[in-house]
């Protein structure tokens, strides 16, 4: 994006003409500038005097020296490791490394971590391990438009990743379907060809139920699971379509289903 500043009005953000976005931005991004305009924002520093007191102005030295000393005389009294760093998933490269070299340099301490550790974290290794890359989408955004059926999970693209949904509107109009399962009632949801309002916690009943009925009605591209997955046998046992069975081939020992 980029700010614009007219004269004589506050400063502004316009959005950059990118291939992906096609000229739009989430709500994040139009109202960044606006921040700055905020008559509540911190403009300097605040410090209390006592524990429970109120917050009085300070000047950066005056608060600063009070952050240091406090990071030294716990340091001191509890070792180096009872100081932390809690960055944030919003940070820069650049100021992430430099948190990194604060902690690691300045304060000389190992407890350091970001909000990411139980969301992100845990989503980017699944998503490395399943298609070799940690963020993102394994296929160009432009495809969704040509596709003939979509199954979204749990997503409200339309508040969460407004440019996304331009491609999907492309897709309806090209004659594709549109399936959201999410126990909401969102703005997505209500754009879909099929909403199933699922009971929260049945996610994972729901996906190998999905699977059991894409083994037992030969959905399944045998090739495709064959060359690109490791112990798929043991997810047909698990949903209960196939008893044991070689697992060398997708198509050995399958079972009757009860």
């Amino acid at each position: 994006m980029d700010l614009v500043q007219q004269p004589g009005a506050p400063l502004s953000v316009a959005a950059r003409d990118f291939p992906t976005n096609r000229g739009s931005m989430c709500r994040k991004g139009w109202s960044a500038a606006s921040l700055l305009e905020r008559g509540d924002r911190l403009t300097q520093p605040l410090v209390r005097d006592r524990r429970g007191g109120a917050l009085r102005p300070a000047s950066w030295d005056e608060a600063l020296d009070r952050v240091a000393d406090g990071l030294r005389s716990c340091q001191e009294r509890h070792g180096r490791d009872a100081a932390g760093v809690f960055g944030g998933g919003g940070l820069t490269n650049e100021k992430a490394y430099m948190l990194g070299k604060f902690a690691r340099v300045a304060l000389r301490t190992s407890s350091i971590d970001y909000n990411g550790r139980f969301c992100m974290s845990s989503a980017a290794t699944a998503a490395q391990r399943a298609f070799g890359l940690d963020r993102g989408m394994p296929f160009p955004i432009e495809d969704i438009a040509r596709t003939d059926a979509i199954l979204l999970v749990g997503s409200n693209l339309a508040d969460t990743m407004p440019p996304a949904v331009s491609y999907l509107d492309d897709q309806r109009l090209n004659g594709g379907r549109l399936v959201v399962i999410d126990p909401r009632s969102t703005v997505t949801a209500r754009r879909a060809t099929l909403h199933l309002h699922n009971v929260p916690g049945t996610d994972l009943a729901l996906a190998n139920g999905l699977l059991h009925i894409a083994i037992k009605d030969g959905f399944v591209d045998e090739e495709f699971v064959r060359e690109r997955t490791r112990n798929f046998h043991l997810a047909e046992q698990r949903v209960g379509d196939r008893g044991p069975r070689d697992p060398d081939g997708p198509t050995a020992g399958r079972a009757q289903t009860a």
